[in-house]
């Protein structure tokens, strides 16, 4: 994945889907691997600025899977693997268990990283 990656926000279905691929053999078979996912700063910096200028109150990370063709861009060698998805939250305040909490920004859903295997260079964990 050298080339420029696509910056685009996933579509939720994908992502409630590559959520449950994950929850359902993520942790159990040897070829969903992933040993790590390295994110641009760029991806980082954008979300970043957003929380400071108080769109979003965090970051919540979700474990996925890649599925087959379901993302366009992605290897077909990063099919099956495991990766992260980085979702901005929004604050909710008042709701019915008075307790802050934070709701997903659907529109929003973040990947593009690049996965290990297949792009290791620079790991030492």
């Amino acid at each position: 994945m050298s080339k420029k990656l696509n910056m685009e926000p996933i579509d939720p279905k994908v992502a409630k889907a590559m959520v449950a691929a994950y929850a359902k053999d993520g942790m159990t078979s040897s070829e969903c691997y992933t040993k790590a996912v390295w994110f641009p700063a760029e991806q980082i910096l954008e979300i970043a600025k957003s929380m400071s200028e108080g769109k979003y109150d965090g970051l919540r990370i979700y474990f996925a899977q890649y599925l087959e063709g379901a993302i366009d861009g992605v290897p077909e060698s990063y099919e099956g693997r495991n990766t992260l998805l980085l979702v901005p939250t929004t604050s909710r305040v008042g709701n019915d268990n008075e307790i802050d909490d934070h709701k997903d920004d659907l529109g929003n859903i973040g990947n593009r990283g690049q996965g290990c295997p297949d792009q290791c260079n620079g790991t030492d964990l």
